[in-house]
């Protein structure tokens, strides 16, 4: 991340102490660069010297920090600029493509809006309370010109597979007690001669229709995948 503006006004305030500070350490005093036994004279002399030396080193010494706090806070300028156009290249923008999941997504999600807005008293109908006309919210009859498992009423959790079963089975045992009832064992010449008939080829006779409406709901099922 780049520096911001007062930790650079504050490296250079450091940098500015501590040169002032170098330079004031490496610098003799006016006092100690004389010999301690001079003659009045050479004292008189020095001591007329003295400011302008002072003066002078105080000149350069804060010279000297104004131009090192410049350099390291251009420095550090020039570090932060350069790590922000790293991190502008690094960083790239990508468009946005719809997935197929991203659709499926949105049609599920307005389908559910739809199907709760449909059920509440915003949308009102005298067939809606028959259920047919129009159809149930949510449970349509026919999708994109298709028979869906709604057709089929209680039949819908079933498989194709398992409606397949049924609908032979029942075949079967419809076909064994008509043809029991008519011509292996006929009811009718039985009823004559002994007064009652045998019920379970009645019973048996009626899954013969039964198979075929399990016959439809299997073929519906097979088209819809399930």
């Amino acid at each position: 991340m780049a520096p911001s503006g007062m930790s650079v006004a504050l490296a250079v305030a450091a940098a500015v102490v501590a040169t002032h500070q170098a330079v004031s350490f490496v610098l003799p005093s006016p006092a100690a660069s004389a010999p301690a036994l001079a003659g009045a004279g050479a004292a008189q002399a020095r001591a007329e010297e003295a400011p302008g030396a002072t003066s002078g080193a105080a000149w350069g010494a804060a010279a000297a920090a104004v131009a090192f706090g410049a350099h390291a806070g251009l420095a550090m300028a020039m570090r932060g600029r350069t790590a922000r156009h790293a991190e502008a290249q690094t960083t790239t923008t990508t468009t946005y493509m719809e997935s197929a999941a991203d659709e499926r997504l949105f049609e599920q999600v307005y389908l559910d809006y739809a199907t709760e807005y449909l059920k509440g008293p915003m949308y009102h109908n005298d067939l809606k309370v028959q259920g047919f006309l129009p159809e149930y919210p949510g449970d349509p009859m026919f999708k994109q010109g298709k028979m869906t498992s709604n057709v089929v009423g209680n039949l819908k959790t079933f498989s194709s597979n398992e409606l397949a079963f049924f609908a032979v089975l029942f075949f079967a045992i419809g076909l064994y007690g008509t043809l029991m009832f008519w011509w292996f064992d006929p009811q009718f010449l039985r009823a004559d001669l002994t007064g009652q008939i045998n019920p379970s080829y009645v019973i048996e006779a009626l899954f013969l229709p039964v198979s075929f409406f399990m016959h439809i709901a299997c073929y519906i099922q097979r088209k819809n995948g399930k």
